[in-house]
C-alpha cells in the first residue's frame, strides 16, 4: 500500500500544473523573473504531453523576454513552429526580435502565420485584444524599416480590432500620424459601444476626444455646479495620470507653459518628456532643464527624448552647435518624433540659415504630417526668403490642419480656394499664433489691411491671454505699426501703450510711440519716450535718427526770442605794464597791477 501511494506521489500525475501556473503569475508580478521562468519551465515540462500547450510555452517565453533572454524567447516559440497557429507565442516572438532590433524576422514570422488566425472575430474579443497586440508590434517593426503609412495601416486595424488598446491611438497621435480629419473619421468609426459597458465605452470616449482635441482651450466648470454635473468619468478623468497628461498637453498647445508644468508635476516628473522640456524651454528655465535633461539621460540614454532634452538645453543658452549635435543623436534613434527636427529648423533659423532651416520644416512635416506647427514655421521662413506665395499657401495648410484639430469638424480646401491671397489665411485661421505670423508676412509683403485683419483675429483668438502673457506685445506693436501705416497715429499710439503696458521696458516699442507722438506733433512728449528708448537700448537705430529730427525741428521753430540767454559775468583785464629795464630797476612800491587769476593756468609738470 505504501509503495502504490509513492509510486503515486512521484507520477506526472500528481504535479498540480495550475499551481504552477498561478506561481508564474504571481512572480511575475513581484518582478522575479528567475523564479518564474523556473515555474514556466516546470509547467510546460508537466503538461502530460509530448507537446507542451501553447499557452505554458507563451508563460515561458515571456519570462524569458522578461529576463532579456531576446533571442532565447524567440526560439522557444520558433522552435516548436507555435509563431503560424498561436497569437500570443507570435506577439512575444515578434516582441523578442524588434527589442533586437532584427524588425525583418519579425515581419517574417507573421508573414508564415496561418491567415485566418489574423482576422478579427466578432463573438471572440479575447483574440481580438491578442491580435491588436500583435498588430502594435507589427507597426513598431514596420516603423524601424521606415515605412510609415503601413505602420499607420497597422495601427488602425489594430484598434478597430481592440477599441480598448489606447496604445494604438497614442501611437498614433503621439506621431501626428493621421490629419485631424482622419483622427476623427477613425474615431467615429470604431465599435466602442459593441466591445465595452456603457460606463467603460463613455470612460474612453471621453480620453479619445481629449486627445484629438489637443488646441483646444480648457473649458472647466462653475464652482457652483461643480459637485453636482461632475459624473464618475469626469472624476476618474480629472484624477487619472493619462487625465493630467492631457490637460498638460492642450495648456501647452494654448501657450500657457506655467499651467501646463503644473498639470504634468500631477502626472509625476517623469511624465511627457518632450513637452516638459517645451514649456521650459519658453519659460527660459535653463537651470531646470539642465537638471532634467541629465536625469533623463542617466535613466533613459536609449530614449529619444532624453537627447532632445539635452539639445533643447543649448537651443536655450544659445549654442546651436551643440544643439545640432544632440538633436541630431536623437534623429538616430528611429522611435523619435518629427519634434526633434523642428527644433533642428529652430537651430538653423536662429543662424539666419533659412534654407536649412526649411529642408528641416519639410522633414518635420513627413514626419507628423497632421500637425500645423511645420507648415507655420515653414511659412514663416517663406516670409523671410520674400517667397510670398508660398509663405500664403504653408500658411493656409497650417490654419485648416489647426481648425480641423481644434474643432474636429472639417474645413475644406475648396472653400477657400478661390478667395484672395490673404483671404484664405483669414477664413480659415482659428489660430492666434498663426493669424500672428500670417499678419507679419502681409505687412512684410506691402498688403497692410490684410495684416491687419490678421492682427486682429490673433487678439480675438487669444482670448483672456493676450491680456496677460507678454508674449502678445508683439501683436500690439504690429497693430500700431500697420496703423500708423495706414494714417491713424492715434489709434497707433494706443496700440504701442498697450503693448507697453505688457512690456514697459522694451526699446522698440518706446521708439514706435515716440514716432506716434512726433506724428501727433507733440514733440517734447515724443522725445521723452526716445530718450527712454535709448536709455534701454543705445543702440537703438530708430529712435538716434528720429530723436535727432525731432531736436532739429525743435530748434528750427525756435525764434530769436525764444533762445535762452546766459548772461556772463563782467572780467577786469588790464594790459600789464611796461617791463623795467634791468638797469633801472622799479621800486619795491612800483608793482605792476593785473587783475587777471593766473593761479590755476600754470604748466609746470613739477
Amino acid at each position: 500500500m505504501a509503495k502504490a501511494e509513492s509510486c503515486t506521489r512521484n507520477s506526472v500525475e500528481c504535479l498540480n500544473v495550475d499551481f504552477m501556473r498561478s506561481l508564474v503569475k504571481q512572480y511575475s508580478e513581484l518582478g522575479q523573473w528567475s523564479s518564474a521562468f523556473f515555474w514556466a519551465d516546470a509547467a510546460a515540462a508537466s503538461s502530460g504531453s509530448e507537446v507542451p500547450s501553447g499557452d505554458d510555452i507563451w508563460l515561458l517565453a515571456s519570462t524569458m523576454l522578461a529576463k532579456g533572454e531576446l533571442h532565447r524567447a524567440a526560439h522557444a516559440v520558433t522552435s516548436r513552429g507555435l509563431h503560424t497557429n498561436h497569437l500570443l507565442c507570435l506577439g512575444v516572438a515578434m516582441r523578442a526580435y524588434i527589442t533586437a532590433k532584427e524588425p525583418e524576422t519579425a515581419l517574417t514570422l507573421m508573414d508564415e502565420c496561418y491567415p485566418p488566425l489574423l482576422e478579427p472575430k466578432n463573438m471572440d474579443q479575447t483574440h481580438n485584444r491578442a491580435l491588436a497586440g500583435v498588430q502594435v508590434w507589427q507597426s513598431k517593426a514596420l516603423a524601424l524599416q521606415g515605412r510609415r503609412e503601413a505602420a499607420i495601416e497597422a495601427l488602425t486595424s489594430a484598434l478597430r480590432a481592440d477599441v480598448a488598446c489606447y496604445e494604438a491611438l497614442d501611437l498614433l497621435l503621439e506621431q501626428h500620424a493621421l490629419t485631424p480629419s482622419q483622427e476623427s473619421d477613425l474615431i467615429e468609426s470604431l465599435p466602442i459601444n459593441n466591445q465595452l459597458n456603457a460606463a467603460e465605452a463613455a470612460l474612453l470616449r471621453v480620453a479619445y476626444r481629449e486627445r484629438l482635441l489637443r488646441y483646444a482651450p480648457l473649458r472647466t466648470l462653475s464652482t457652483d455646479n461643480e459637485n453636482t454635473s461632475r459624473t464618475a468619468v469626469d472624476i476618474a478623468r480629472s484624477c487619472s495620470i493619462t487625465g493630467a497628461e492631457a490637460k498638460g498637453r492642450r495648456l501647452a498647445a494654448a501657450g500657457e507653459w506655467t499651467a501646463a508644468l503644473k498639470a504634468l508635476d500631477e502626472a509625476g516628473p517623469w511624465s511627457c518628456p518632450d513637452v516638459r522640456t517645451a514649456c521650459l524651454v519658453e519659460l527660459k528655465k535653463s537651470p531646470d532643464l539642465f537638471t532634467f535633461a541629465h536625469c533623463l539621460i542617466d535613466a533613459y540614454p536609449q530614449n529619444w527624448t532624453s537627447w532632445y532634452a539635452v539639445g533643447c538645453y543649448y537651443y536655450l543658452i544659445g549654442n546651436f552647435e551643440f544643439t545640432r549635435r544632440y538633436l541630431s543623436k536623437a534623429c538616430s534613434i528611429p522611435e523619435s518624433g518629427g519634434c526633434v527636427w523642428l527644433a533642428y529648423g529652430h537651430s538653423f533659423a536662429a543662424n539666419g540659415e533659412h534654407n536649412e532651416a526649411m529642408a528641416a520644416y519639410i522633414k518635420a512635416h513627413q514626419l507628423m504630417p497632421g500637425s500645423y506647427l511645420p507648415l507655420l514655421y515653414a511659412g514663416v521662413e517663406c516670409s523671410l526668403l520674400n517667397n510670398i506665395n508660398m509663405c500664403e499657401g504653408f500658411m493656409t495648410k497650417a490654419a485648416i490642419l489647426h481648425s480641423n484639430a481644434e474643432s474636429a469638424e472639417n474645413v475644406d480646401d475648396s472653400d477657400i480656394e478661390n478667395l484672395g491671397r490673404w483671404e484664405r489665411v483669414t477664413k480659415a485661421v482659428g489660430s492666434a499664433h498663426i493669424a500672428h505670423e500670417a499678419g507679419a508676412a502681409a505687412y512684410a509683403a506691402g498688403d497692410y489691411e490684410a495684416a491687419r485683419t490678421l492682427w486682429l483675429r490673433a487678439l480675438h483668438s487669444a482670448g483672456h491671454m493676450k491680456e496677460q502673457n507678454p508674449m502678445w506685445a508683439a501683436t500690439l506693436d504690429g497693430l500700431g505699426h500697420v496703423s500708423r501705416v495706414l494714417g491713424r497715429p492715434t489709434e497707433a499710439l494706443r496700440w504701442h501703450e498697450r503693448a507697453l503696458a505688457l512690456r514697459p521696458a522694451r526699446s522698440a516699442s518706446l521708439a514706435a510711440k515716440g514716432l506716434c507722438l512726433a506724428l501727433l506733433g507733440r514733440e517734447t512728449e515724443a522725445a521723452d519716450a526716445l530718450h527712454s528708448a535709448l536709455a534701454r537700448d543705445p543702440d537703438n537705430v530708430v529712435a538716434i535718427a528720429l530723436l535727432d529730427a525731432i531736436i532739429d525741428r525743435l530748434d528750427a521753430a525756435l525764434t530769436e526770442e525764444e533762445l535762452p540767454q546766459f548772461p556772463f559775468p563782467e572780467v577786469n583785464i588790464s594790459l600789464p605794464a611796461p617791463a623795467t629795464p634791468v638797469d633801472n630797476p622799479a621800486t619795491p612800491h612800483q608793482k605792476a597791477h593785473d587783475d587777471t587769476n593766473m593761479s590755476d593756468m600754470s604748466m609746470s609738470f613739477d
